[in-house]
C-alpha cells in the first residue's frame, strides 16, 4: 500500500487502499487519507447515519453522507 500524507491527521502513513466510493470523493479518499483516518469514519458513519436518520439506499441521503465524508476527514467538496 501506497503511503500518503493524510489530510486529515497530517501524518505521512499507509493509504487507505481502495474504498468502494464513486467518483471523485472515492479518488480523493484513494489518494489523501490514510488507513487509520478512513478506519475511523467507518466507525463514526454509523452513528452518522443515525443521528441523522439517514438512509443511504436514497440519493439524497447518499449525498449527505458523501458530504459528511468530506467533512470529517477534511477533504474540500
Amino acid at each position: 500500500m501506497a503511503e500518503v500524507t493524510c489530510a486529515r491527521c497530517g501524518k505521512v502513513r499507509e493509504g487507505a487502499g481502495k474504498v468502494g466510493l464513486p467518483g471523485s470523493l472515492g479518488a480523493d479518499v484513494e489518494a489523501r487519507i490514510c488507513a487509520e483516518c478512513w478506519r475511523e469514519w467507518l466507525a463514526t458513519q454509523i452513528r452518522v447515519i443515525n443521528h441523522y436518520g439517514l438512509r443511504p439506499a436514497t440519493r439524497e441521503d447518499r449525498e449527505k453522507l458523501y458530504e459528511l465524508t468530506r467533512e470529517f476527514l477534511h477533504l474540500a467538496a
